[in-house]
């Protein structure tokens, strides 16, 4: 497997026939959208504001595009002579700027292949419209080293609504078990970390927000907004409010979401490797003042009712296309490939928790459920490693299906504790 979220011995096979026919056209089974099937290890899907095209990122690599349905054969972009793909490394993140029908910017997160670094570059496209980026545009904007671990490099990178300066950046602690370095409580570390940095000049390089939590800090890093983050791999803002949802892959007991209101000033402790969800980490784990526990958090499939083994981060749905689940929150689960949601309620509190897999997967065959993603009017996609895109318009008389027994399935809504 040259992907994975979780240690090998947790995950089934993810290769096999995809059982669709005209790779990279939209098919419609039962209510379900068929969006792509020619692609190579997806990892993540974004789109413009507005946009009615889909930019499709590869572990390898390429940005690629599907527009009027159709895989395009051109590549957006192509990093893959850049690109390290050993392990969790890869291409890991696009964002498009908020300005882009203007100024024609987005930005991109992957591994260097060389360094082995992160970086965060800046790219423009070729001109307005195009299909394909200007690839002599590069500017890197931010760069740090990485373990010699393969795992847990994060790679999200968002702007959140309402703020159009900052770049917000997901940082796995680096790897490996338990946090050997102990990166994600160290505040000297970018790595076990959310990061927010002022992107807004014309050159390379960036600014902190007076506004950062941590400036003028002497034991923090000023790009700091939260800590103590194992491997935040997928994470949104809702588009209405600016709320803040992160997924946190767990590691032998519980997988996270943990939740920051718009508006919050940051500097939140999300706890590892102290805390893994609601528990102390077997083996290195405690406590300490000033932690956040996450809004929920659900057992392995080890335990009776677990619902999976890595989670994935999805968004809450302010689309076109799926009646009644305004202001749900989907996410899913890479080992499973389980799609869940569960309604909203004041601080994030989780209402009414369903599986909605059959209704958006069932007979897609979507497999190794690796990210969700919105194209620029809010619809929501599922993405599987296995090169299938699936846009979720739910089968008939299947979405909505409750889970019963919430508590003995395993998961807890708690408040957030300061």
């Amino acid at each position: 497997m040259a992907f994975s979220l979780r240690p090998l011995h947790h995950l089934h096979s993810l290769l096999g026939s995809v059982l669709l026919a005209a790779a990279g056209a939209v098919h419609a089974l039962g209510g379900q959208m068929v969006v792509s099937a020619g692609l190579t290890q997806p990892l993540h899907i974004s789109a413009p504001a507005g946009d009615d095209r889909l930019f499709v990122l590869e572990k390898g690599g390429l940005v690629r595009i599907v527009s009027g349905g159709v895989l395009q054969a051109t590549p957006f972009l192509d990093l893959s002579a850049v690109v390290a793909t050993g392990g969790e490394r890869g291409l890991l993140g696009l964002a498009f700027d908020p300005g882009y029908a203007s100024n024609g910017r987005f930005y991109v997160n992957y591994i260097d292949k060389t360094s082995l670094n992160t970086v965060v570059a800046r790219y423009q496209v070729a001109a307005p419209g195009a299909n394909v980026a200007n690839a002599g545009s590069a500017q890197t904007i931010l760069s740090f080293a990485q373990p010699a671990f393969s795992n847990h490099k994060g790679g999200w990178i968002a702007f959140r609504p309402g703020d159009d300066q900052n770049l917000y950046i997901a940082t796995g602690d680096g790897g490996d078990s338990n946090d050997p370095l102990n990166n994600a409580q160290n505040g000297s570390s970018l790595l076990g970390k959310m990061l927010r940095i002022d992107v807004s000049g014309n050159t390379a390089g960036y600014t902190v927000a007076a506004s950062n939590p941590f400036v003028g800090s002497a034991s923090t890093r000023e790009e700091i907004w939260a800590l103590g983050l194992r491997n935040p791999f997928r994470n949104s803002f809702d588009r209405s409010n600016g709320d803040f949802w992160i997924a946190d892959v767990g590691q032998g007991q519980r997988e996270e979401i943990n939740f920051e209101a718009g508006g919050s000033a940051g500097g939140l402790n999300y706890g590892w490797r102290l805390r893994e969800g609601t528990i102390a980490t077997p083996g290195v784990g405690g406590n300490a003042p000033g932690l956040t526990d996450p809004v929920f958090d659900y057992a392995h499939l080890n335990v009776a009712g677990g619902l999976g083994d890595s989670i994935i981060g999805g968004y809450v749905y302010r689309g076109p296309s799926i009646a009644g689940a305004d202001g749900r929150y989907f996410f899913g689960d890479f080992v499973s490939d389980r799609i869940f949601s569960f309604a909203v309620g004041a601080g994030g509190t989780p209402m009414d928790l369903r599986d909605d897999t059959n209704a958006f997967l069932g007979g897609t065959g979507l497999s190794g459920l690796d990210s969700f993603g919105e194209d620029g009017s809010g619809r929501l996609y599922a993405v599987g490693i296995n090169g299938v895109v699936v846009r979720m318009v739910p089968e008939p008389h299947t979405y909505g299906l409750m889970l019963a027994g919430l508590v003995a399935l395993g998961w807890v809504a708690r408040s957030r504790r300061g």
